[in-house]
């Protein structure tokens, strides 16, 4: 509701190149935003769910910690800022973005203590609760004070909201806490930083190598901010089937986890979960990828022949990012994450250097296509090195129906497009044929899928 109700409607309303710099620098702020974090939220999880009464010890290095690196993120997103040629109002989009994400940095810290507690429920309450307020407070401005509405209040208004979600979360943890004041001890804050290490690099270069390419768009081509705001077009659908691929790679993560603590064998969820994730995701992207031309005019007031051909290559990288929540699950559930971090800066390497070459060329749908190829990449190198450090045989996925069903929807996608159908309808019966062809090969069935979700 968010993404198309709020968002979509706030990058119609604004003139293009204005919702295109903001999205440039969120992605900044996005890439800078490891150094707020630090790894810390994911270590603070695992840390106070193996051992809760640590929560009341270790929160106010944790706090204090938090508030040392906000200042040195601020230092380094301006320092970014100015390098790469903001200047004036510019810089002050970039300190609303960069505030954003660090209230975004403290909500996380804050949710995975209470995932640390137990309180699962309750951290999914607040994983809402900023966007409930934006789709309340942006959402009356466009109704009843559209003039009010420019890309420095939707920045601030994201500020606010985080602010009240943040606020929130403290007033709920501040009664479990003994010690509320920081305190300064050298040792213990190295030993907290030192543990989130691993994490922050492992986010660090994920973020990078998916994020780089909207800054390289709106500071390299000559209309880059109005370029970088067909690029966002594109990337709030793929953001918005993310969603579906992200829930599931959740599901699979303790089931894979549990599996290997009990030494069972990994090799039939594996195939479930490669032809589930790749399956669902090939019918999705080939529908969207054959009308995206439609959809874009549908979803937006300045959509072009360029926007339909990012969403074109975008929505073929769902499946490669499918392929990712699969393993990276497998991968994160036996402990081996922390080796595709070689992996990860290559795709960095490999985004910024095709980035570099496109762009002058073929502009923002160049930097989709590289995108697309960064994902491949990465999806088909980590599984192939999960195969080989878990000694699972490449055989045990199946990859042959895979194979057929891409070829199979590929074809039947060139003949749909062609009759002389409306493209919702044309849509629709491509998107159901897949859904058919996938249980005809049988790739999953109803009863897996009910026996996921009920394992919860």
């Amino acid at each position: 509701m968010y993404l198309f109700a709020i968002e979509r409607t706030v990058q119609n309303r604004l003139p293009e190149a204005d919702y295109g710099l903001y999205f440039s620098l969120l992605g900044l702020g996005m890439l800078l935003q490891v150094i707020a974090d630090a790894g810390l939220q994911l270590y603070n999880s695992r840390t106070i769910s193996g051992h809760r009464q640590l929560l009341t010890k270790y929160f106010p290095y944790f706090i204090l910690l938090k508030t040392l690196l906000g200042g040195v993120f601020f230092v380094a997103l301006l320092l970014a800022g100015w390098v790469l040629g903001y200047r004036g109002w510019e810089i002050g989009l970039l300190l609303l973005v960069g505030t954003g994400q660090l209230l975004n940095s403290l909500v996380l810290y804050l949710r995975s203590s209470l995932v640390g507690l137990g309180r699962y429920a309750l951290d999914s309450w607040f994983s809402i609760v900023d966007k409930v307020c934006m789709i309340a407070l942006v959402g009356g401005v466009l109704v009843f004070f559209p003039s009010l509405l420019s890309i420095h209040f939707f920045a601030g208004a994201q500020v606010l909201c985080w602010l009240i979600t943040a606020g929130a979360l403290g007033i709920l943890l501040r009664g479990k806490l003994v010690r509320r004041w920081p305190s300064f001890n050298r040792a213990t804050l190295w030993m907290l930083l030192r543990g989130g290490a691993p994490f922050a690099i492992a986010i660090l270069l994920q973020t990078a190598y998916s994020r780089a390419d909207a800054i390289m768009i709106e500071r390299l081509l000559l209309d880059g901010a109005e370029a970088a705001g067909h690029y966002a077009a594109g990337y709030r659908l793929l953001d918005a089937v993310n969603t579906v691929g992200w829930l599931l790679a959740g599901l699979l993560l303790p089931m894979y986890a549990r599996l290997h603590a009990r030494r069972e064998p990994l090799e039939e969820l594996l195939r479930f979960s490669v032809h589930l994730l790749v399956g669902g995701g090939l019918v999705v992207s080939i529908a969207v990828a054959a009308y995206a031309g439609p959809i874009v005019e549908l979803l937006y007031d300045f959509a072009e022949g360029r926007t339909a051909v990012i969403l074109l290559f975008l929505s073929l990288t769902f499946v490669a990012q499918c392929l990712n929540y699969a393993y990276g699950a497998l991968l994160g559930a036996t402990g081996l994450i922390g080796r595709m971090n070689y992996v990860f800066a290559a795709g960095i390497l490999l985004n910024v250097a095709g980035n570099f070459w496109v762009l002058p060329r073929y502009g923002a749908p160049g930097a989709a296509a590289v995108t697309l190829v960064t994902q491949l990449f990465v999806a088909v190198v980590q599984a192939g090195l999960a195969h080989r450090w878990l000694h699972l045989p490449v055989s045990t996925v199946g990859w042959g129906r895979l194979l057929l069903l891409a070829v199979v929807l590929g074809g039947m996608g060139m003949g749909i497009t062609r009759l002389d159908l409306g493209w919702l309808t044309g849509f629709l019966l491509l998107g159901g044929g897949g859904l058919a062809l996938v249980f005809l090969l049988r790739l999953f069935g109803l009863r897996q899928l009910a026996g996921l979700l009920g394992s919860r």
